[in-house]
């Protein structure tokens, strides 16, 4: 099996990955442009694989630079509502909250590459230009015989309304 930790982190970045199920969500009161987010991807129960990242067991920090509109923040959702579609995963999302200060879900999904999972999502937005928050994530199936469990820890930024060479809805690796 052949997970790649950049395609498991990036989607959380800004447009919460798992909202594919959640019926269409209003951009949230924050300035668009430019944003930079760090990632830091805890993960424990882990089998050897040498198809692995060098570090897959431990922490891992992703940071990204992201052009985020109000169309963009949609058209994540839109998006992620397609692949969603197209694959062969049934999820459902419960507990949805979302106000002016967080955005809260939970989603499980069976049948994806022989293992179930369960997220926890919540993002508090700290005010217009910064937010934070955590997903949780527990995947259990034969080759999780043990459980794997990921914990993502999110802190975002606005850097400018001037997303530079950044295409709205794209994102830039900053490190690693």
């Amino acid at each position: 099996m052949k997970i790649r930790l950049a395609a498991l982190a990036l989607p959380l970045v800004l447009s919460f990955a798992a909202l594919a199920q959640i019926p269409t969500l209003t951009p949230p009161p924050i300035k668009m442009g430019l944003w930079q987010s760090s990632v830091v991807v805890n993960m424990s129960g882990m089998p050897s694989n040498p198809n692995m990242p060098a570090g897959a067991g431990g922490s891992i920090t992703h940071i990204n630079q992201s052009c985020m509109t109000a169309d963009s923040w949609k058209n994540a959702f839109r998006s992620m509502q397609a692949r969603q579609q197209a694959s062969t995963a049934a999820c459902s999302t419960a507990n949805v909250d979302q106000d002016a200060h967080q955005v809260t879900f939970d989603m499980d999904c069976s049948g994806q590459q022989g293992f179930n999972t369960s997220i926890h999502v919540k993002m508090f937005l700290d005010s217009d230009e910064g937010m934070h928050g955590n997903v949780s994530v527990k995947m259990t199936g034969a080759n999780f015989p043990q459980g794997m469990s990921m914990t993502s820890t999110i802190t975002s930024k606005f850097l400018s309304s001037d997303c530079g060479d950044i295409k709205p809805g794209e994102s830039k690796p900053v490190h690693p």
